[in-house]
């Protein structure tokens, strides 16, 4: 169809072409827009771990007890500082049975997997990345029931040890380590947390090797 003299508008020939240039656009940008958004779901993971991380350390500062953190599993998955109840013989928490309505805790998305740290890729070159050149010190793997990660009342990491009266989990103890390693089970990424013997708190993305994130 061609236009007339004076004739304004557009041809339907015309509007056929901007609808398929906007389809193929929409086409070239919803699967970047799909990766952004499982990127940010594994990237708000690691964020939302790091708070709930910080939320335990500054509690167990604070209530001069040591806290844990620790993963449930159920309906959602969730990670949890270990507060209640506190027993008057300094015995805090369930030990990761049972989350208590009070404990802070934060929802791990659904896509989000949390891993186990024997299926992260290139370990070692994280080891050497938040702990000293050929340190020997071993990394507790925090995602477990059996070595959650666990700050002192000084605020720093923790193992904790059986003592005459019950038990203690204190810096004094010696260096200690951490790390949680979480997989997008749609994009298959990595990220993780580690909480260095100093306490420090660091988040990591693995992209052909890990670097930090902020």
């Amino acid at each position: 169809m061609t236009r007339s003299a004076g004739q304004k508008g557009f041809t339907t020939l015309e509007l056929m072409i901007v609808v398929v240039i906007a389809i193929l656009a929409a086409g070239l940008a919803v699967p970047n827009i799909l990766a952004a958004l499982h990127s940010e779901k594994l990237r708000g993971a690691g964020s939302d771990f790091s708070g709930i991380l910080q939320s335990g350390r500054i509690r167990a500062v604070q209530d001069n007890r040591f806290y844990s953190i620790y993963f449930s599993t159920g309906a959602s998955q969730q990670a949890y500082v270990d507060i209640y109840p506190q027993n008057p013989n300094g015995v805090s928490g369930n030990q990761g049975t049972a989350m208590d309505p009070k404990d802070p805790a934060i929802v791990v998305p659904s896509e989000v997997s949390v891993m186990g740290a024997g299926s992260a890729p290139n370990t070692s070159g994280l080891k050497g990345l938040f702990l000293p050149a050929g340190s020997g010190l071993p990394v507790n793997d925090g995602s477990t029931v059996a070595t959650p990660i666990t700050f002192s009342p000084r605020g720093l990491p923790c193992t904790e040890q059986s003592a005459t009266g019950g038990t203690v989990c204190d810096s004094a103890g010696g260096a200690t380590a951490f790390w949680v390693f979480f997989q997008n089970n749609l994009n298959q990424q990595w990220e993780a947390v580690t909480v260095s013997p100093s306490g420090r708190i660091q988040k990591w993305a693995y992209n052909q090797g890990w670097a930090t994130i902020s």
